[in-house]
């Protein structure tokens, strides 16, 4: 993983932005989309059905697989990983989303349901949070802080956005990222 992922992983902003995913991809309520913490790493993802049974990606802790199987869709190619051993499978384990601790998931699990303006001003101001906290220049708890600030700006100047085509989606990208380096000014003076 290069250092932004990195970083969105330990903040889990990049199970954030999954779960936008997930929701334009499936068109999903709020009550139909829930997020675990995994600590195997075996299984990428799960649907519940209303008889109860689960259907579940299982493979090994590695997103190879499942990306090829998106690339290649409906087709299965090899992805080059060694086939699940179920024989070395000690446990899986789940356990609910600490909210403190992730903020960011919060942020961005609430976004998706106010619209694309916020989820588009909130990958923009975490693009510029995570850039300033590889740079040295704020702390990591402070991405989330920052993801807040411009999030609720945003949405507090815009209640009335449609983000129509690409121009204004991109105008908006621009906007949020100059409320983010504002953000950051006023959090370095």
């Amino acid at each position: 993983m290069g250092p932004k992922i990195s970083v969105d992983s330990a903040t889990m902003m990049n199970k954030g932005l999954e779960y936008i995913e997930a929701k334009w991809l499936f068109n999903t309520s709020r009550e139909q989309l829930k997020v675990l913490i995994h600590p195997q790493s075996v299984i990428h993802s799960m649907v519940q059905y209303q008889d109860g049974s689960v259907i579940a990606q299982l493979g090994e802790p590695d997103m190879a697989t499942p990306i090829s199987y998106a690339m290649a869709y409906p087709e299965r190619v090899n992805a080059g990983m060694p086939a699940l051993d179920f024989t070395r499978l000690q446990q899986l384990t789940f356990m609910e989303v600490d909210f403190a601790r992730y903020p960011c998931l919060q942020l961005a699990m609430d976004a998706c349901f106010l619209g694309q303006h916020a989820t588009t001003s909130l990958n923009a101001a975490n693009e510029v949070a995570v850039d300033a906290f590889l740079k040295r220049k704020i702390r990591f708890t402070d991405i989330a802080l920052i993801n807040d600030q411009v999030l609720s700006k945003v949405c507090a100047t815009n209640t009335q956005l449609h983000c129509r085509d690409l121009e204004s989606l991109l105008e908006l990208d621009t906007m949020a990222r100059h409320f983010a380096h504002q953000v950051l000014k006023e959090r370095q003076a």
